[in-house]
C-alpha cells in the first residue's frame, strides 16, 4: 500500500522544486553524494509533524544526534533546515498526496537580531554576574507554521532565539499516520532491545530477523547491571547462553533496529537512511526479503536511501521479476542536483531491473 502517492519539496535545505511521483510501497531514493537523499526523508518527516515545533526541532537535530564532537546549538540546527539565500526571508515548503487528501507543511519567517531577557537560569553560566547584561542581543527567528491535512488547517506562530529552549514532546498524530526514521548509525546508540521487548509481537518479528544471521538465537532480554544503574541488554543463544548484545556484531544490531522500525511504523511510513550500513552484502538477499515481506505484512510504506549498487540489486531481487510478470511493489527515484532545481527520474523497479541486467544500467548517475 502506498500512503504517499507523490512528494513535492519546493524548498528545504539544498532541495529546490523537486517532484517525485509514482510512489509505491517500497521506494528507493538514490543518487550521488550530497544530492539530497537524506533531505527527502526529512522533508517527508515534516509532513507528519502536525505543525509541532518540538517535532520540527527533533527532525532538525537528527543528523547531529550521534556526533561526539557536535557543538551545534538547537537554534543553529533549526536554521540549517532553510535553503541558504541572500535575504533574511526564509521558507520551507513540502507537500504530498496522502491517499486523496492534500498534505502540506510550510514554514515562513525571517531571521534577524533581537534583544531578549536571559533570566536567572542563563545567568548561572557566567562567573561574573555584574558583567552580564540581563538584556542580551542575539539572533532571532519569527514566522509561521502552516500545516494542512485535507480540510484541516493548523497555523502556529514561531518566535524563537538562540537561547530558546523548546519544550514538549514531539507529536505523533495517529489520525493520519506514524512516520518512523532509522538513521544509518542508530544501532550504535544503545538501548536496541529495551524498546523491543515491551511488545511480544514486536519481539517475535525481531527474533525472526536476527535468526537469519544465526538460527541458534532464541530470545532477548534486559537484566539489571551489577556496576551501573543502566540495564544491560542480552541475547540468549542455545550454544553460548546469555550474552550482552555488545558482544555481537553491528549487523545483528542493525537488523534489530530495522525490524523494530517496521513494527513501530505499522500502518504508516518507515524511512531508512543508508540501509546497507553495517550489513554485509552476502546477507542482502535474506535480510531484504525479510524487510519487504514484513513491510507488506505490517502495511508499511518504506523509503530507502542507499549508495550501494549491490543493495539496489538486492532490493530489486525481492520482486522475483523473472518468475512473475505483473506485480511490482518497487520504484527507484534517482536525484540530481543542479543550480536551479533538484531533478528526479522515477522508474518502476521492473524497468530498472531489466536495464541493469541487459545494459548494466547505472541508476545512481
Amino acid at each position: 500500500m502506498a500512503f504517499l502517492n507523490e512528494v513535492r519539496v519546493d524548498e528545504y535545505r539544498g532541495i529546490k522544486s523537486l517532484h517525485i511521483d509514482g510512489l509505491k510501497q517500497v521506494n528507493l531514493v538514490v543518487g550521488d553524494n550530497n544530492c539530497g537523499k537524506t533531505s527527502v526523508l526529512e522533508a517527508i518527516q515534516l509532513l507528519g509533524t502536525s505543525g509541532s515545533l518540538a517535532s520540527i526541532y527533533r527532525v532538525s537535530r537528527q543528523r547531529s544526534a550521534l556526533s561526539i564532537v557536535n557543538s551545534e546549538s538547537p537554534f543553529d540546527s533549526f536554521l540549517c533546515m532553510f535553503p541558504r539565500g541572500l535575504s533574511d526571508s526564509m521558507r520551507i515548503s513540502v507537500s504530498s498526496l496522502f491517499g486523496e487528501k492534500e498534505l502540506s507543511f510550510e514554514l515562513n519567517g525571517e531571521k534577524g537580531i533581537g534583544y531578549f531577557g536571559m533570566g536567572e537560569s542563563a545567568s548561572d553560566r557566567y562567573e561574573d554576574k555584574d558583567q552580564m547584561r540581563l538584556e542580551m542581543e542575539g539572533e532571532v527567528f519569527k514566522g509561521d507554521i502552516v500545516y494542512r491535512c485535507g480540510d484541516e488547517l493548523t497555523k502556529n506562530s514561531v518566535d524563537i532565539n538562540q537561547y530558546s529552549k523548546i519544550g514538549g514532546v514531539p507529536l505523533s498524530d495517529n489520525k493520519k499516520f506514524d512516520i518512523v526514521y532509522v538513521s544509518p548509525f542508530e544501532h550504535l546508540s544503545g538501548r536496541v532491545i529495551s524498546g523491543i521487548i515491551r511488545n511480544e509481537g514486536y519481539k517475535q518479528v525481531c527474533l525472526k530477523a536476527v535468526q537469519l544471521f544465526d538460527p541458534d538465537i532464541e530470545d532477548m532480554m534486559v537484566y539489571p547491571s551489577d556496576v551501573k544503574n543502566r540495564p544491560v541488554e542480552y541475547i540468549r543463544h542455545s550454544k553460548t547462553g546469555d550474552m550482552p548484545i555488545s558482544t555481537y556484531g553491528d549487523g545483528v544490531k542493525k537488523v534489530l533496529v530495522l525490524s523494530n522500525g517496521i513494527a513501530r511504523a505499522a500502518g504508516g511510513i518507515l524511512l531508512i537512511d543508508e540501509i546497507e550500513t553495517s550489513i554485509h552484502k552476502r546477507y542482502y538477499d535474506d535480510i531484504f526479503r525479510f524487510i519487504v515481506k514484513a513491510c507488506k505484512s505490517f502495511d508499511v510504506q518504506v523509503f530507502v536511501t542507499t549508495h550501494s549498487l549491490e543493495a539496489i540489486d538486492g532490493l530489486l531481487a525481492t520482486q522475483d521479476y523473472e518468475s512473475q510478470k505483473e506485480n511490482d511493489d518497487i520504484c527507484v527515484c534517482t536525484l540530481k542536483r543542479t543550480k536551479e532545481k533538484t531533478l528526479s527520474r522515477v522508474l518502476a523497479g521492473r524497468e530498472v531491473y531489466e536495464n541493469r541486467e541487459e545494459f548494466g544500467f547505472e541508476v545512481r548517475l
